[in-house]
Order: structure tokens, then sequence, then C-alpha cells
């Protein structure tokens, strides 16, 4: 058995990074196990949109954390690596008709400035040309948010947690938890680990851990695709039923469908019908584009949509962050504080909303044993 941590983390993506990180400014001994590399599947295949989603707004608390999760993470972004982190600023709502956008508008009544400033068909065409030609009455524009570069993100945080000392085992999986006198003890592939406390961040795998009790974390795919047009760029988020959005060396990417498809990950004809579809319909300039590449990944979700941040269900020593669904590259650096807190601390106020035995209560929760 190696010496014991004071933290296992399970999960190398953007909320298990920035725990981590955190953690170890503190000087807390962290290891963070991840069964794939580079680590961060889920992360690593979002497209980066760290934009507050529209939903949010019939859950006033976890629109309120999202929206101060933009502050850490502009933070994060900018001693990582600063504008080589993002692509665009800013974000369209675009609106086809009147009825929606006095929809919209009503559902973000008791967040005013929200949404932003409303502007005609022409002015949306004059900020993005490649919309020109689009059904539209109009867009709801504001300079908030930005796409951020998700592969580039995660290679800096884990470059950065690395220099603090982290130790990363990427390639190495938890095949067995098991709680013990003072902490829990890990069996991986190569050994067994010993921590004072484990932190579940494994994204859409979090619910299934072999050795903790079952929890309603389940994953949901989402398929994207990349496209070229030699003259035509995107220069922030547009955002409909799907979203456009830049993506590197001046491609577009599109996405993102919400699939209930278990753990497949993979391209289905389905899907990228419907993302075609979608471009057709929202920038028709784009139907004589380029197809580069596309791919899938898996969201991490709740029944309710709420994350679980806190202490995990039934364990004294174990903690869980996961159940983002598509907010967690915006709220991942958020997520890392609420984790360093309830490991220092053992609460954080920023995330009291989100303790799953209140979020599992809410919906009635009872689980049906250990995962094997």
């Amino acid at each position: 058995m190696s010496p014991p941590n004071d933290v296992l983390i399970l999960g190398a993506g953007v909320v298990g990074l920035s725990a981590a990180r955190r953690l170890a400014a503190r000087g807390v001994r962290v290891t963070v196990l991840d069964p794939v590399e580079p680590g961060g599947l889920g992360s690593r295949a979002a497209a980066g949109v760290a934009v507050p989603s529209v939903r949010l707004l019939d859950d006033p608390e976890l629109l309120a954390f999202v929206r101060a999760a933009r502050a850490t993470m502009a933070e994060d972004v900018a001693a990582l690596g600063g504008p080589s982190l993002c692509r665009g600023q800013g974000i369209l709502r675009v609106v086809p008709d009147a009825k929606s956008r006095d929809l919209l508008a009503e559902k973000a009544a008791r967040e005013p400035d929200w949404l932003g400033t409303w502007v005609d068909a022409a002015k949306v065409q004059e900020l993005e040309p490649a919309l020109e030609g689009t059904p539209l009455l109009g867009a709801f524009a504001t300079e908030e948010g930005h796409m951020v570069d998700t592969e580039a993100y995660l290679n800096a945080l884990l470059h950065d947690v690395d220099k603090k000392g982290v130790r990363v085992r990427l390639g190495e999986g938890a095949r067995w938890v098991t709680e013990v006198e003072g902490g829990v003890e890990v069996q991986t592939d190569r050994e067994t680990l010993r921590a004072r406390t484990l932190v579940v961040c494994a994204g859409a795998w979090s619910g299934g851990v072999a050795g903790l009790p079952r929890l309603p974390v389940k994953p949901m795919r989402g398929q994207m695709l990349t496209l070229f047009h030699p003259s035509l760029r995107l220069t922030r988020v547009v955002s409909g039923p799907t979203y456009l959005a830049p993506w590197r060396r001046g491609e577009i990417v599109v996405g993102a469908t919400e699939e209930d498809a278990g753990f497949a990950n993979h391209v289905t004809p389905t899907g990228m019908l419907h993302l075609n579809a979608a471009v057709a319909k929202l920038a028709p300039k784009l139907r004589e584009a380029t197809f580069l590449r596309a791919w899938a990944g898996l969201r991490s979700v709740t029944p309710n949509g709420r994350p679980l941040i806190g202490r995990y269900p039934g364990m004294k020593s174990v903690l869980l962050a996961s159940g983002h669904a598509g907010q967690g590259i915006l709220s991942g650096g958020l997520t890392g504080v609420a984790v360093a807190e309830l490991v220092e601390h053992g609460r954080s106020e920023v995330a009291a909303a989100f303790e799953p035995e209140k979020v599992l209560a809410q919906l009635a929760w009872n689980p049906n044993g250990v995962a094997s």
C-alpha cells in the first residue's frame, strides 16, 4: 500500500483538477486518478460554451451559482493562460418571432440585465455576417460569456497542478472503494491507495463508483460537429435551439444534441441530421461550408438538473461533485472552490443549495444498494 494521501480525487476533468489545484495551494497532499489518458474524457469532449443556459432561469439558486462561477472562471483562465484559452466573446440569443421574444423576456424578468440588449435582424447580421439570410426577428446580445478551448484549459490545469505537487495518475481508475477507520481505501488497477478524504468528480460515471452507494447521476450524450467556410467566421456564440460558436483556426462548431443514450458516446446519423438541419436553418450561408469533424461527449446529469456538491450520501469520508450537465466547464472552477472548502471546513456556503442529501430528498431518491 502506498503512503497515505490527504485527498484522493477521482476524475481529471475541469472539476477534479480545479479542486486539486486549490487544495494543493493550501498544502494538502493530493492524488488524482483517471482511468483514461490524457484524462478528463467528459471535459475534453465539451465544446466549451461558457455561458449560463436559458433553462437556468427556472432555477434561481442554480443560476446564481453559475453566474458567480463566471468570475472564478475568468480568474482561472487569466492565471492559466489568458486569451490563449478562449475563442470569441459574448453571445447572441437569436429569436425567430415576437412571441418568442416576449416569452424569453418574461422568463428573464427577475434577471433584467441577464439577456443583454435587444438588437434587430439587421444588427444581428452586421454583428455576425455568417447569419445573413437567417429568418430572425432579432436577438438579445451581451458581451458576457465566451468559448473556452477545453483541450488547452485541461492541459493548462494539468501543468499547473503538477507544478503544485499534485500526483496525477492517468490510465489508472478506481476498481473498488472501501471506507475504513480514518478515511478510505481505493483499490486501483495497480495497488491500494489510502486517503483521509475521497472526492468523486468522475462526471457521468460518478453515480456508479464500485463500493459506493448508487446515485442518480447518468450520462447525457451530446453530438457536435465542426465546419469551415473560407469567408465566414464567428466572433461570439450564437444560441438558438442549437448553437454555433467560434472554434479553432477559424472553424465553426455546431452543437449539441441531448440524448439519453447511456454510455454510448458515438456519433449517429440521426444526430448529424439534426445538427445539419439546424445549420441550414440558422445560418443558410454555411450550407456550402466544408464538413470537418464530428464527435460525441457525455455530460453528467441528475433528474432535476441540479449538481451534487457535498458529502456523499451514506459515507463519512467521501465527497461528491458531479451532475453539472452542460454547465460543467463554466462552473468547474467555483465547484473546485466549494470542494476545497468542504475538505477544510466540512461545509461550503457557495454550494449549500446543492448538498447531495438535500437534492436527493427533493427527488425522493431511495438508493438501491452499492455499485459493483
